[in-house]
C-alpha cells in the first residue's frame, strides 16, 4: 500500500498541527523541534541505522522512508556497519488525546409575546390567556470530547563514537489518517531546513493534493496555487 493512496484524508485540529483548509488548497501541517551540534566535513561520509533493517519488516519500511530525506544532510548510507561513521536511530508513538471541540449555531426559540399579538381583540393586546408567541433566535454552543490520534517521530544521528549531533523530533495530530499516511511528512519534517537552529519550534506545511500527485512529500508554497 502506497504511502500516499489517494484515501489519504486527514482531519485534524488547528490549534494542534493538522490538515487545514488554505484557500483551495489542502494542506498538512507538523511541528517541528531540533538540536544540532553538525560538523562542517560531514558532507559524503556514511551512516547507518541503529538497527538491522532486514530482520524487522515494519522498522525497515519506515527506515526507507527515512533514507529518502537523509540526503538534506549530506550523509550517505554505507554498504557495511563497519564502513558507517554514523549511526541514525529513530522511535515512534503514537497517543491517544482527546480535545474539547466547541460548536457555535443559532437555535430557534419560541417566547411569549407579552399579552401583544392577535387575540380576543383583534390586533393589540390580547386576552391574558391567550397571548401571542414570537419565533426568535438564540446563540447556542454545543461542548463535546473528539479523540484524535498524536503521532512523534523521534529522530537521532550519532557520532559512532556515541555523542550525538543531531536530535530532532515532529509530530501531528489526525482523527482519521493511519501513522503509515501520516509517517512520510514526519520523516520530511525531521529534516526541514537541516541542520535548523537549536531548539527552535516550527511548523512545516505540506501541499497534500501535490504530495499525492507526485507521490513524496511537497512542502506547501503559497506563492504557487
Amino acid at each position: 500500500m502506497s504511502f500516499f493512496a489517494k484515501t489519504l484524508k486527514l482531519t485534524t485540529f488547528l490549534s494542534t498541527i493538522g490538515l487545514a483548509a488554505c484557500s483551495s488548497t489542502n494542506t498538512f501541517t507538523t511541528k517541528l523541534n531540533s538540536f544540532q551540534n553538525w560538523p562542517s566535513d560531514a558532507t559524503g561520509k556514511k551512516y547507518v541505522f541503529a538497527q538491522d533493517s532486514s530482520k524487522n519488516l515494519e522498522y525497515k519500511t519506515y527506515a526507507d522512508a527515512i533514507a529518502k530525506e537523509m540526503w538534506k544532510t549530506g550523509l550517505v548510507p554505507a554498504t557495511t556497519r563497519a564502513q558507517a561513521q554514523y549511526i541514525v536511530d529513530f522511535k515512534l508513538n503514537t497517543e491517544l488525546k482527546e480535545k474539547l471541540v466547541q460548536e457555535y449555531y443559532d437555535e430557534p426559540v419560541i417566547y411569549p409575546s407579552f399579552g401583544f399579538g392577535f387575540g380576543d381583540y383583534g390586533w393589540g393586546y390580547s386576552n391574558s390567556m391567550f397571548g401571542g408567541f414570537n419565533i426568535g433566535y438564540a446563540p447556542r454552543v454545543a461542548t463535546y470530547p473528539v479523540q484524535f490520534n498524536r503521532y512523534t517521530l523521534a529522530l537521532e544521528i550519532k557520532s559512532k563514537s556515541g555523542n550525538p549531533i543531531y536530535q530532532a523530533t515532529a509530530l501531528a495530530d489526525s482523527n482519521k489518517a493511519s501513522l503509515m499516511q501520516v509517517f512520510p511528512y514526519l520523516a520530511a519534517s525531521v529534516f526541514d531546513n537541516f541542520p535548523g537552529d537549536n531548539g527552535q519550534v516550527r511548523h512545516v506545511e505540506f501541499d497534500i493534493d501535490k504530495s499525492i500527485e507526485q507521490q513524496k512529500p511537497v512542502k506547501y508554497d503559497p506563492n504557487k496555487k
